[in-house]
């Protein structure tokens, strides 16, 4: 392995270390919020109309950040059946072809959500009053980060997952 290469693999690492730590932190947010939701609602008669929004952010928050952190250890949703099945060389024609597709469907989504952060940069949250591209920036940050991951993980020498992860 280069230099380059592990460079790469440890920065992907590093990066990987860091989304989870956040995405914990998101959940535990979500999780006191809801909690928070729910005692408002049941216990003292009235429901606090900003927790279910910051729950709302924060799950739109957790769902593109996760995708970052689930592309370097092949934890996102796959059919590897017909992948496994090629052979060698085949098998990485096609997982380059899929990487290739990845990275083009995250150009697209990031290309859109700054479109969308722009457009509603002028409009607060009903609840929280803070700006809605708030939100609406989680779309080209995830997409941001999962093109980072994944080239960082090819630059670094990590061959593409192709078998489910064993839980």
């Amino acid at each position: 392995m280069t230099v380059k290469a592990t460079s790469a693999s440890a920065l992907a690492a590093r990066i990987e270390t860091v989304l989870n730590s956040l995405l914990g932190l998101i959940l535990a947010v979500i999780t006191v919020s809801l909690i928070y939701q729910v005692f408002g609602r049941y216990v003292l008669g009235r429901a606090p109309g900003w927790s279910e929004e910051v729950a709302r952010m924060m799950i739109v928050w957790l769902t593109m950040l996760g995708a970052g952190a689930c592309l370097r250890g092949g934890t996102h949703i796959a059919v590897t059946f017909l992948v496994n099945a090629l052979p060698g060389g085949l098998r990485n024609a096609v997982l380059w072809i899929r990487d290739f597709a990845i990275l083009m469907a995250v150009g697209v989504l990031g290309w859109a959500g700054v479109r969308y952060a722009e457009l509603n940069a002028a409009q607060d949250s009903p609840a929280l009053e803070i700006p809605m591209s708030i939100a609406y920036s989680s779309l080209p940050i995830g997409a941001a980060l999962v093109a980072l991951q994944l080239a960082l993980s090819r630059i670094g020498g990590e061959r593409p997952t192709t078998d489910p992860v064993e839980w």
